[in-house]
């Protein structure tokens, strides 16, 4: 078996999406955090700050979605893209990438920093520093530290900010169950592919990790079931994060 080794940061949606694909296909992998104080001390080697970066053998690359293509390449039984259906996975990785995805910093991109906010910025850096731990200064700053790293402000160039974020919150939700239609997966597909392993984790991480009381996501019938299916394809904790802090384990969520 090759060597591979994903690099980042649990608190990445796209790490995450990156960790699917490898707990999918069944691949040995190793995690290695990314301290986001000194990104060098871990990817000196590669060079650049950017995450995910997945290492097998030696070689590196960056880019979540090719990272899909690259192991169906090297692994390719339980494609993550089908050929017969590459066209349709394209157009919706798309908009998983330039909408879905995005709209997870909306909150960080509008710099409004009440205490919701705040809160939800302390406990990601709690989750972090269980892997790279942090100074009590940078902790006690990561809500604003967050709302102004350059990378999540230029993702504001790529959305409509005057439409209100529960609104666009709603118009993606509803987005996204077209996408699933009637399934079983994402695209009315037979099998789960790289779709689902790109958006399963980011609905679901927030819930094991005390981000949030209850699995919202799981109140919606379409998205629940949906859900269930693509947990079976999956470990029970399917984020990267460490299990010593999980709050809600992800059964209890879709019952």
């Amino acid at each position: 078996m090759p060597t591979i080794n994903l690099y980042g940061y649990a608190t990445s949606p796209y790490v995450r999406k990156t960790g699917c694909f490898l707990y999918y296909k069944g691949v040995e992998f190793t995690y290695i955090p990314v301290n986001p104080i000194d990104p060098s001390a871990t990817l000196g080697h590669i060079g650049g700050t950017q995450v995910p970066v997945l290492e097998i053998d030696g070689q590196a690359r960056r880019e979540s979605s090719s990272h899909a293509l690259w192991l169906d390449e090297l692994f390719p039984e339980k494609p993550l893209r089908p050929s017969e259906h590459a066209d349709k996975i394209k157009e919706i990785d798309e908009w998983i990438s330039q909408t879905f995805l995005m709209s997870i910093f909306r909150s960080a991109i509008d710099g409004d920093l009440n205490l919701q906010f705040r809160f939800r910025g302390w406990r990601l850096a709690a989750l972090l520093s269980a892997h790279t731990p942090l100074p009590e200064h940078i902790r006690h700053r990561w809500p604003d530290l967050i709302s102004m790293a350059p990378f999540i402000q230029k993702m504001g160039e790529h959305m409509d900010l005057t439409e209100p974020p529960k609104d666009m919150q709603l118009r993606i939700m509803s987005e996204l169950k077209a996408h699933i239609a009637d399934g079983p997966y994402m695209g009315g597909l037979d099998e789960p592919t790289m779709l689902d392993f790109a958006v399963f984790p980011q609905l679901v991480w927030g819930y094991m990790f005390g981000l949030e009381e209850r699995l919202s996501a799981a109140f919606d019938p379409t998205l629940k079931e949906w859900m269930k299916r693509v947990a079976e394809h999956l470990p029970a904790n399917p984020t990267l994060v460490s299990d010593e802090m999980l709050i809600h384990p992800l059964k209890k969520g879709l019952e």
